[in-house]
């Protein structure tokens, strides 16, 4: 009942709530006296809105002021962490409610790419879906680096690529839903290449 009331007020604010951009920041969210502020022509807006992929070369490698390098540097390191894990395409002026769920995953775990951090664990749910196989190679080498510093990665995964890549396999099964949820097997990714399930002949399959 509770929730249903909810939506019914929800839909009663809605009418009187309009979306627009604002005139006054054109939806970049800082105000004028920021926006007159630029480097090399651009301002916070212009960067934002460049795709991640083009604002080290076109942007940040455009700056040469000594007294920008150590910020330029870690700049830099940030932007190439998202384009590592296939996020080069986004905007940083992208808002994250319209990002995938393997997306949103990649964005969190950017931050920890140039992370000193180690002993941690990190459990990612399917976050090489929708990504073009170039940028899942990619992808996995992200993912082997975070494990060489010194951490354990979990990852949920159905493609072959990711999966080939650990250290070791767990897969559940044999079916889906109510025809799956058993251990069908562990171990290491050696006996993973020797074993018969279903998602290690697939494997084979495609390899061959």
């Amino acid at each position: 009942m509770h929730k249903d009331e909810g939506k019914r007020h929800q839909k009663d604010v809605d009418r009187f709530v309009t979306v627009q951009t604002c005139p006054v920041c054109h939806g970049t969210r800082v105000n004028e006296r920021v926006l007159s502020s630029k480097i090399n022509g651009l301002n916070i807006g212009d960067v934002v809105d460049m795709p991640v992929d083009t604002i080290i070369d076109s942007f940040l490698d455009q700056i040469h002021d000594p007294v920008a390098n150590d910020m330029c540097h870690a700049i830099r390191d940030r932007v190439q962490a998202l384009v590592d894990l296939g996020l080069g395409y986004l905007t940083l002026s992208r808002n994250t409610g319209t990002l995938s769920g393997g997306e949103a995953q990649r964005v969190k775990i950017s931050k920890y790419m140039n992370s000193e951090l180690t002993d941690m664990m990190y459990i990612l749910d399917e976050p090489s879906a929708g990504l073009h196989p170039k940028d899942v190679t990619r992808f996995k080498a992200a993912l082997l680096s975070l494990r060489d510093k010194g951490n354990t990665v979990i990852v949920v995964e159905h493609n072959p690529i990711i999966i080939n890549s650990a250290d070791y396999v767990v897969e559940i099964g044999p079916g889906s839903g109510s025809a799956g949820g058993e251990l069908v097997f562990a171990g290491t990714q050696a006996d993973f290449k020797q074993a018969d399930t279903l998602t290690s002949r697939l494997i084979k399959q495609n390899i061959h």
